[in-house]
């Protein structure tokens, strides 16, 4: 199989490569991306704590590639405020709560 990278977005860490599989005549995109900031920015805003006085709390910070997972995995699309309550699902489930800024549940 034969994988080439097609783009690689600086900003974001965003590279999509493609796949050629010549034995099977199959080919397929892939996307990945670097979210260890993110994930380690989230982390200690974790640790920080969560501003009561303010009356805006920023919720999460969701990767580009957590945002192609979901649409793709659950046809959830974040931009899509009719999607919103899926969204805030995602968000309070153990398996994506590293994406959240505090440990409140959404």
């Amino acid at each position: 199989m034969s994988k080439r990278l097609l783009d690689f977005d600086t900003e974001t860490s965003i590279k999509t490569y493609h796949h050629y599989d010549e034995a099977d005549d199959v080919m397929a995109i892939e996307t990945t991306q670097d979210v260890t900031p993110i994930l380690e920015l989230n982390k200690a805003q974790q640790n920080e704590g969560l501003n009561k006085k303010s009356d805006m709390w920023h919720a999460a910070t969701i990767p580009a590639v957590v945002q192609l997972e979901w649409m793709t995995k659950f046809g959830v699309d974040m931009m899509n405020q009719n999607h919103w309550g899926a969204v805030k699902k995602l968000l309070n489930s153990s398996e994506y709560s590293h994406l959240r800024r505090n440990e409140f549940k959404l």
